[in-house]
């Protein structure tokens, strides 16, 4: 027999899925992350979105640029420090935001228009008579038990803005992928920390920090994350911190190879490898874009290197809501950071660009 009017009734609409779609985009915020931080973020958001629809991930493409979207109009543009920045470069931000929201205009109704196509094939197939019992079709086997995300278990509430878990917060890599904790695989050359620290050495015998971008792209599945890229942009560092400078450069830098900002690499000189509360906050700044983001931390005077990244459960949201600046203490009664254990090792070559 074919499907009850209310298995039928209860298909998802497509405004439906496309309203738990926008719903689900989540943009987290910090003042605390500087304007030209955030300017590398969307960026590589940016990429990302551009790597994807290659892919042909047109939701995931489309989640990205309406995360820019938001990210830029309801915060970044309202920003002191932004209004102060060089016209030329307000106007690129805002040029560039206006030429985004076209695009997600646009897939907005492609998408739609993909959710209505997949409602009507579902009511098809529910509706179509049961074949003969000596001609079983797979087509409609279990069709009472459709595992569809077309399909809602109770009738429609009001919508409202969705609770957010972090710790369960969807990555925007391929959902088909091996999951580690939550997380898609990040793949790391092995040469990459013998690379860096090479580079670091003058630095480090002065008992300075160094510190360098890891920048890649997806994987061919587009299931991974691949560090490819290690960017040594100008910075300012003393025994204790390393801040980049021109950060225009990474930038078009960034912008002209298509990379993806995957994390940060540095140096402690002269202490062990841990995540100081200025580290914190610059972990902070990646991990909110790519929740796979990691700060590689090497002591080449114990012989140590630590791959972290913030607890999504707690640290996260603890960094997020902190507005100090500085070297400074976190009343914490959990663990703010961890050791990542979705780095996977790999034999490849890493590019090396130094912009000093």
């Amino acid at each position: 027999m074919m499907a009850s009017s209310s298995q039928i009734d209860r298909i998802k609409s497509a405004d439906e899925r496309m309203r738990e779609l926008n719903n689900n985009i989540v943009v987290d915020y910090s003042p605390s992350v500087g304007i030209k931080s955030y300017f590398r973020v969307c960026r590589s958001m940016l990429n990302m979105a551009n790597d994807y629809e290659s892919d042909g991930c047109k939701t995931q493409a489309y989640c990205l640029r309406r995360r820019f979207v938001i990210l830029f109009l309801n915060f970044l543009s309202q920003r002191q420090d932004y209004k102060s920045c060089d016209p030329k470069i307000q106007n690129q931000w805002s040029r560039e935001c206006g030429r985004v929201l076209k695009r997600v205009e646009e897939m907005h109704k492609e998408i739609l228009a993909g959710y209505d196509a997949e409602v009507l094939e579902l009511q098809k197939i529910l509706r179509a008579p049961s074949p003969p019992p000596d001609l079983p079709s797979p087509l409609l086997a279990n069709t009472s038990v459709i595992p569809s995300p077309l399909i809602s278990n109770s009738t429609p509430s009001k919508l409202s803005p969705p609770k957010v878990d972090r710790s369960t917060k969807p990555t925007t890599v391929s959902p088909t992928a091996c999951l580690i904790d939550g997380l898609h695989p990040i793949l790391v050359p092995t040469s990459l920390v013998s690379t860096f620290l090479r580079i670091a050495e003058p630095n480090t015998l002065l008992k300075l920090e160094t510190c360098g971008t890891l920048c890649g792209r997806l994987s061919p599945e587009g299931d991974k994350l691949v560090i490819s890229h290690l960017i040594i942009s100008k910075q300012i560092v003393t025994p204790n911190s390393c801040t980049t400078t021109n950060e225009e450069e990474l930038l078009d830098c960034i912008e002209s190879s298509g990379l993806i900002v995957l994390g940060w690499i540095h140096t402690h000189p002269s202490q062990t490898a841990f995540m100081s509360s200025m580290d914190l906050h610059c972990q902070l700044s990646y991990q909110l874009m790519l929740p796979e983001a990691i700060a590689i931390v090497c002591s080449p005077k114990f012989d140590e290197v630590e791959y972290f990244s913030l607890t999504p459960d707690y640290g996260l949201g603890f960094i997020l809501e902190c507005q100090q600046t500085g070297f400074h203490e976190h009343s914490a009664t959990r663990d703010l950071y961890t050791r990542c254990k979705h780095v996977v090792f790999i034999d490849a070559p890493i590019e090396v660009r130094d912009l000093r």
